[in-house]
């Protein structure tokens, strides 16, 4: 159980914490209120929905609570994208893109915290994963945020990169729930790289968090997972190679 808590807990709060850090590595100023508005936003959405979740959950035939998190993951990647082209890192764009995923993040925990919290003994053991998780999550987010000041320090621009695995995350993401729900064909694995870096290892988290890594993944998953990368690698390109021009 208490093994079981640490890998869930900070599977789910790597991601929201490996992005938190790269908004606000983008963010010139305000970054004290911007940490502040995201937790406050992420918190109030989750506790409004808390009472709905068991209703939420039998919408579109059981799948409204996938469906919530595909609009999320949706929303996020648009919210990336105008980060990526814009001249500046946008306050508002940053702010979507840690609420979205802190409501992903939130609800997630919030149900595992409802069978993880049944008896002494589990609860327990929820409570010390948690907090461990937590420690470890921290630990990575404080090693990650010093990597990218020195990214951003050096260029600028290598910061820029940092959101395009990203984005290529938020796609993976969201079509692996639309296949869970039926929504999109499940597909044969390509491959299986679990064998290589596993999933439930330290650097498969990790490489989940950041860029969606997925150790068997099928044709639909991959080829959106390239194309979001490719497509945005261009867009980010020529919105750079426009700002230079113009002296930006």
């Amino acid at each position: 159980m208490l093994i079981n808590t640490v890998l869930l807990v900070t599977r789910e709060l790597l991601p929201l914490l490996l992005l938190l850090v790269l908004m606000l590595q983008l963010q010139s100023a305000q970054k004290s209120r911007f940490l502040l508005l995201s937790v406050l936003l992420s918190t109030a959405l989750v506790l409004l929905l808390a009472p709905w979740l068991a209703l939420l959950t039998q919408l579109a035939e059981g799948n409204g609570l996938e469906l919530l998190f595909v609009a999320c993951y949706g929303v996020s990647l648009l919210a990336l994208i105008i980060l990526l082209t814009a001249k500046a890192g946008p306050f508002s764009p940053a702010l979507v893109v840690i609420t979205a995923q802190g409501l992903i993040c939130g609800i997630n925990l919030l149900l595992y915290s409802f069978t993880g919290i049944g008896n002494v003994d589990k609860g327990d053991s929820y409570w010390l994963g948690t907090l461990l998780a937590l420690g470890i999550g921290l630990s990575i987010a404080v090693l990650w945020f010093h990597l990218l000041d020195e990214l951003k320090r050096r260029t600028p621009a290598l910061l820029l990169l940092m959101l395009l695995p990203a984005c290529a995350r938020q796609t993976i993401e969201a079509l692996a729930l639309l296949q869970q729900t039926g929504w999109l064909p499940g597909g044969q694995a390509l491959w299986d790289s679990g064998v290589v870096v596993s999933e439930q290892s330290e650097a498969g988290v990790f490489l989940q968090a950041w860029f969606g890594y997925e150790a068997t993944p099928d044709l639909i998953q991959l080829t959106g997972w390239l194309l979001t990368l490719i497509l945005l690698s261009a867009l980010g390109y020529r919105c750079y190679i426009r700002r230079v021009k113009n002296g930006l």
